[in-house]
């Protein structure tokens, strides 16, 4: 379950847990285009989405490559 909070200075933050981000990620690399963790698109100051570079793919598709492997990694041990 997401965390919704505000900072002390009182801007509102959203926090995801592992599995929240994980599809926030997935939604990314599908669409091509950044989220806020709210679900929003992030846009640049004409108003356009933010595309994600090649850097930012690659972080993601570690990610998800991470979390599949430790949950086959799990799985194997429950035999």
């Amino acid at each position: 379950m997401a965390w919704f909070g505000r900072t002390r200075k009182g801007k509102k933050i959203c926090l995801l847990n592992p599995s929240e981000k994980a599809r926030k990620y997935a939604d990314e690399l599908g669409n091509g285009v950044k989220q806020t963790n709210d679900g929003h698109l992030k846009m640049d100051k004409n108003g356009k989405p933010i595309r994600l570079t090649s850097t930012e793919r690659a972080h993601r598709i570690g990610y998800l490559r991470a979390r599949s492997d430790n949950a086959k990694a799990f799985k194997s041990k429950r035999k």
